[in-house]
């Protein structure tokens, strides 16, 4: 069958990958192919194989020409599915899926999802959902009386971003000069995407932040999978340094069942999920929303825990076909991610000390020997690479993650001012 994958990430690359060995077909849109070959050590041979093609266009992030483009696709070669597993173009998916009448998520409900102030204001006096008190900025030279309203400290966000860049926990005047001087010189994120002005300003709710995985089948069920905690960086960045998949948190019910009321609110319809929550001091509050599969290393967790790949379970989903659900097994997978304490050069990355440790399943490096790497200091793309542990409990494999850490051996090379 035919795949549309408008875009990517740079794990989802493996997704790619198993619909190729399938016998799929797979023409992946994208403004930079160059983005994956430098991220994924899975992309080379993707982009090699006869069934996959890589349509570069640099202005496929206009959802009209967009269409447009896969329509002449699908007019050559005719299309089975539509969908992405990157944030910036869940919307995109679901309008090409639409046009084409192929199955996705209602592109209503992809807005809500994508845009984080049209989720706050979708759901704002949702009996069922908690959210932190907010205001929705839409010109700059307001975002000082949003604060005032809000007050410090408080975490401000462009309603269209990802991966925690330019999210900041903001706690005087200064930080927040700083911050709009910073977040101005910001027009797009790469990849031809385009920066709205939107900007949320949230209160500060301290807590844990855990997210629900979840699915939401074609006759509109929504199924929760299970729950990824967090570690995460110190202030004032929110950089994810690690997460574990697995059933059993405390709060489970209660995360399940705002989950549910989150997802109808927003109208979802259909596809995996990723919704993530602070455990505040009276519950749950409503973080945001990912119209998508989970990032990063989290499908790889899952698919050691479950035995279930959701990267292809979303492809399979997406072709109308029921997907296999990955619900966690007695087994506990866990990922650290790890970067650069200074920026450089890259001379090597060393994780033989790793390998005979217990629960060890694999280490990676995003960036081969001889790239220049930034040093680890405000978002995920700051990420250098990871490493993935197994326990018999979420305990035992962090424990067993955290002390891995200290053995990967990582050279840089510096540039000394003269």
């Amino acid at each position: 069958m035919h795949i549309v994958m408008v875009e990517c990430n740079p794990n989802g690359i493996a997704g790619i990958a198993n619909a190729l060995e399938l016998g799929h077909r797979v023409t992946l849109v994208t403004a930079d192919p160059d983005f994956y070959l430098a991220a994924s050590p899975l992309a080379e041979a993707a982009y090699a194989h006869p069934s996959c093609h890589v349509l570069k266009s640099e202005t496929a992030f206009s959802i009209e020409v967009l269409e447009q483009l896969v329509k002449e696709v699908h007019a050559a070669d005719p299309v089975d599915g539509v969908m992405t597993y990157s944030e910036y173009h869940t919307v995109h998916a679901a309008s090409v899926a639409r046009a084409l009448g192929l199955p996705g998520v209602s592109v209503e409900g992809a807005l809500n999802a994508r845009h984080k102030h049209r989720t706050r204001l979708t759901l704002q006096g949702h009996a069922e959902v908690r959210q932190p008190r907010f205001a929705h900025v839409q010109e700059p030279d307001r975002i000082e009386a949003a604060i005032r309203e809000i007050g410090f400290p408080c975490v401000v966000k462009p309603s269209d971003g990802t991966a925690s860049l330019h999210v900041l926990h903001l706690t005087d005047e200064q930080e927040l000069q700083d911050y709009l001087a910073q977040l101005a010189q910001v027009t797009d994120y790469g990849r031809g995407v385009t920066r709205i002005p939107d900007i949320l300003v949230e209160e500060f709710v301290t807590g844990e932040i855990v997210s629900v995985e979840s699915c939401v089948l074609a006759d509109g069920r929504i199924v929760n999978l299970g729950i990824t905690d967090r570690t995460m960086s110190g202030f004032p960045y929110f950089i994810e340094m690690g997460a574990t998949f697995f059933r059993g948190h405390p709060l489970e019910a209660e995360l399940f069942a705002a989950n549910e009321a989150v997802l109808r609110g927003l109208g979802i319809d259909f596809g995996f999920m990723h919704t993530e929550f602070i455990l505040g001091a009276d519950g749950p509050v409503l973080c945001e929303v990912n119209g998508r599969l989970v990032g990063g290393i989290v499908p790889a967790l899952m698919k050691i825990s479950t035995g279930v790949d959701p990267y292809l379970e979303v492809i399979r989903q997406a072709l109308g076909e029921t997907p296999e659900l990955p619900f966690p097994g007695e087994l506990t997978a866990t990922g650290r991610w790890f970067g650069s304490p200074v920026e450089g050069e890259l001379t090597s990355v060393d994780f033989s000390a790793l390998t005979e440790l217990p629960g060890y399943v694999e280490a990676l490096s995003y960036r081969a020997p001889g790239r220049q790497v930034s040093r680890l200091s405000t978002s995920n793309f700051d990420w250098l690479g990871h490493l993935i542990f197994t326990g018999t409990g979420r305990d035992e494999a962090a424990e067993r993650a955290e002390a891995a850490l200290d053995r990967i051996g990582v050279e840089i090379a510096v540039k000394v001012a003269r």
